[in-house]
């Protein structure tokens, strides 16, 4: 029975994350794909805040390989403003995130999409905006 319920458990977990996450690969070289995400952020109005190069720093630790793996912040203040004054628990919404990793020949991109099911239909319609502009940024960066 409680093999049956971890089961159970384990099926439904994948598919509420696929839910709240936008993900694309593409085989272009993984620096061609974070400078174009890079240039994409801003074209879509927002400002990087920041840029961990996880993979390459425990590289350089470790003195060994490791797989590309970098996570970028970004936030237009405007855009988060109109969030706080909506919803200040929404707080945690920005800034937003994608993170980039190498899965040998692939680049994988992913995002975080904001949840378009809170009380208010106001920034639900905000949450779907900025999940477009993600959905917009991964795409150019894997365009071939």
């Amino acid at each position: 029975m409680v093999l049956a319920s971890l089961l159970v458990a384990c099926t439904v977990q994948p598919h509420r994350l696929e839910e709240h996450h936008y993900q694309a690969e593409t085989r272009k070289p993984y620096a061609d794909v974070l400078a174009e995400l890079e240039l994409a952020i801003t074209e879509q109005n927002f400002r990087i805040t920041g840029h961990n190069k996880i993979g390459s720093v425990i590289r350089e630790r470790e003195g060994k390989p490791y797989p590309d793996y970098d996570s970028f912040q970004f936030c237009n203040l405007t855009t988060a403003r109109e969030i706080l004054d909506l919803s200040p628990a929404a707080v945690t919404w920005m800034p937003c995130n994608i993170t980039v990793r190498q899965e040998g020949n692939r680049v994988i991109v992913t995002t975080t999409l904001l949840p378009t099911n809170a009380g208010d239909a106001r920034l639900n319609a905000l949450a779907a905006r900025i999940n477009q502009q993600l959905k917009q940024i991964i795409d150019f960066a894997v365009e071939q």
